[in-house]
């Protein structure tokens, strides 16, 4: 109630008279001013009796475009890129199904998780705050961890493993780095990030720079960590197919590599899958 009496006060009483000249002859026009939250309206009568309303948001220039006023007074971050990442790896055969001939790419999820910086980007805005493209670089680190004691191999051109049956691991991994770029289409509902839903989809293309593999367990009442770098054929690129949503800083996303992790005819074809989410 309070609100509405002082809004209804400011249109009563906020009445400034303003001259202006248009060829040559004076035109008398009344014009009021008011605020209701953020937004301020200006309602501008001529001598005829006809009024025209103008509204004005967060000091916006009369005569400005959403878009002129955009580029001047830069409003919140227009992309969702950059910032952390935390997801869950698994892996899909050709088939879109998580068994394989090849045991040892049947993954256990608890150990398989994924880490992500993303730490430029790059916004080409479409004229508009709501729509446009995103790019930038990030570093990746993800973890695939083998279901069963498998150890893993590489040699004459392919990846295969081994069944350990006289060992049992805490932790049994492949890890790798990667710096990734992506190219996304991003919609934005609002130019504010404080009442923002945005949803981008794209590629992310990367580049493999480390490989190794990880083993933890238990011997002689202690505890052994192994660590052995290799290629083990990993393929050097990637391209993932992803789609994000969020509101405001907070987002979740999913990749799917479009090439298998192992280089073709290593082994058998593989694809990750990561789920996860997104703080900006």
């Amino acid at each position: 109630m309070k609100t509405i009496l002082l809004t209804l006060t400011a249109f009563l009483t906020l009445n400034l008279s303003a001259q202006t000249e248009v060829e040559g002859e004076k035109t008398s026009k009344d014009t009021t001013r008011f605020i209701i939250g953020n937004t301020e309206f200006i309602i501008i009568k001529n001598d005829s009796g006809e009024s025209d309303t103008i509204r004005v948001e967060d000091g916006e220039e009369d005569g400005d475009s959403s878009w002129e006023y955009y580029k001047k007074k830069k409003y919140d971050s227009f992309g969702h890129w950059s910032g952390l990442e935390f997801g869950v790896n698994t892996m899909l055969n050709s088939a879109g199904g998580t068994s394989f001939s090849k045991k040892f790419l049947e993954i256990d999820p608890s150990q398989s998780w994924n880490f992500a910086i993303n730490f430029a980007e790059v916004e080409i805005p479409f004229k508009t705050p709501h729509v446009g493209l995103v790019s930038g670089l990030g570093f990746e680190h993800s973890r695939y961890g083998f279901k069963d004691d498998y150890l893993l191999r590489a040699s004459n051109d392919s990846t295969w493993a081994i069944l350990d049956t006289t060992q049992t691991y805490f932790k049994n991994q492949l890890r790798t780095w990667s710096f990734n770029i992506p190219v996304l289409l991003e919609f934005n509902t609002s130019k504010y990030e404080d009442n923002n839903v945005y949803f981008n989809f794209g590629v992310i293309g990367g580049v493999h720079f480390g490989t190794k593999t990880f083993r933890k367990y238990e011997i002689n009442g202690g505890v052994q960590k192994d660590k052995f770098k290799g290629s083990y054929y990993v393929n050097p690129f990637k391209v993932m197919a992803t789609a994000r949503v969020g509101y405001k800083k907070v987002g979740v996303f999913v990749n799917y590599n479009l090439l298998p992790l192992f280089t073709p005819g290593a082994t058998q074809t593989a694809y990750p899958l990561t789920f996860g989410i997104r703080l900006g």
